[in-house]
């Protein structure tokens, strides 16, 4: 297949999603069409936020994360606006909020009288994602949810039509992860057979997580991320300065289902990446700035290099650039991405446009017959220097000495890694 050209920061290429086989109220099991003639065991997590929810809206654009994950092609997301029925295990739940769900498992839920749902927060105060088809960030007034594994089909949602479990949902082939043919459940999760009843289900999911409450006690406990609702001053202050969004500060919520309980905020310039930080913990109230603080001042003397990464994606897709350290010779370019960030040093201000290449080769292995790929991964960077009003192509090596290592490839060139087949 042709590379996929992506702009991690302004997004000016789409990526084609795949549209999902999806038949409301079918019951057959995965497969050939064939019908098990066992129930379908289907697990459910316990112990995180739950919800029993509807859908209000599906919104139609697609979005990406901030993260710094240009080595890989990026990931696509759809907003779905919920409604919240009932809560199930949580305190403060909002009664509207929206759940971030990946594209490629993009179903209209909004067909099923009900969802139950297990999910993690991800952004509070002025969460902000890239909308890839209005090609701009945008802050969100509602919390953003989404699945705490990010991989929703794994099990995350139970759908129900007339209070009965519906297993449509599990018969597309975006989704199909959910069914296992379980003697006995993994962990602690709960397992939904056909037939089940919505009020049993909510019913198992609270008996569990009252057990679980009462074994971790006060150890289990933290405060509301969404209400933001701080005792001490120290921590009010930290909020009010992330708080405007011309500030281009948003926040990424650690769940404490990964027993962290911080909250951290990044700012971010033009839509790129700068060091600065501020973190608070939920339970403290504790606040840590980061070393590295950018002034209105800074921000006015700041070059948009996300122009000039735009620009630089639409000549990748006339013409596809050379990679510096890798022979192209037998392999098959499978990713090209772009980044940017910006950097503070000692006042003076960078910025970095990052293009990233991975490449695949098939390995056929004719002694054992299990071929595999080799992946190649390569890089080049181009420095901009803010105050001499310069952009330079740079060696990796001569960008760390200036800026130091942040979103630098520090691996080897020219050496092929071993991945699986699929």
């Amino acid at each position: 297949p042709s590379p996929i050209i992506f702009d991690a920061t302004v997004s000016p290429e789409k990526l084609s999603g795949s549209n999902l086989e999806f038949i409301v109220g079918s019951s057959a099991a995965i497969g050939d069409g064939a019908v098990s003639q066992d129930p379908p065991a289907f697990e459910f997590p316990t112990g995180g936020f739950a919800v029993k929810a509807r859908v209000v809206k599906n919104h139609p654009d697609l979005y990406y994360k901030l993260d710094v994950k240009s080595d890989y092609k990026p990931i696509a997301y759809r907003l779905i606006q919920m409604e919240t029925l009932e809560t199930i295990h949580g305190e403060n739940i909002p009664q509207y909020f929206l759940y971030l769900i990946r594209d490629a498992c993009y179903v209209d839920l909004s067909v099923y009288d009900s969802l139950i749902i297990a999910m993690s927060q991800i952004g509070a105060e002025n969460y902000v994602l890239k909308n890839q088809t209005k090609n701009q960030m945008e802050a969100f007034a509602l919390p953003v949810f989404a699945d705490y594994q990010d991989r929703p089909e794994l099990g995350s949602i139970i759908a129900f039509r007339d209070g009965v479990f519906d297993e449509s949902l599990w018969q597309n082939k975006g989704w199909g992860y959910g069914y296992s043919y379980l003697d006995e459940p993994q962990h602690n999760n709960l397992v939904v057979y056909r037939g089940d009843s919505e009020s049993d289900v909510i019913a198992e999911i609270k008996r569990r997580n009252d057990d679980l409450n009462e074994w971790l006690g006060d150890r289990y406990k933290v405060p509301s991320p969404w209400t933001l609702d701080f005792s001490t001053q120290e921590a009010k202050d930290a909020i009010a300065y992330v708080k405007p969004f011309v500030n281009g500060v948003f926040s990424q919520y650690r769940d404490p289902y990964f027993s962290t309980t911080l909250l951290v905020f990044r700012r971010y310039i033009n839509g790129c990446q700068t060091e600065e930080m501020i973190t608070i913990d939920l339970v403290t109230e504790e606040v840590t700035y980061s070393e590295v603080r950018y002034t209105k001042e800074d921000m006015e003397r700041l070059e948009n290099i996300s122009a000039h990464l735009s620009e630089k994606a639409k000549k990748y897709t006339e013409e596809l650039p050379a990679p510096p350290h890798t022979d192209p010779e037998g392999k098959e370019l499978n990713c090209l991405n772009l980044y940017a960030w910006y950097v503070k040093i000692d006042d003076k201000l960078y910025g970095v446009i990052k293009t990233t290449w991975r490449y695949l080769k098939y390995v056929e292995n004719t002694e054992s017959f299990i071929s595999y790929y080799e992946e190649y991964y390569d890089d080049s960077y181009i420095l901009y220097d803010m105050t001499d009003s310069t952009a330079t192509n740079v060696s990796r090596d001569d960008l760390v000495e200036i800026v130091g290592t942040r979103n630098v490839y520090m691996g080897e060139y020219g050496v092929g890694v071993e991945v699986p087949m699929c």
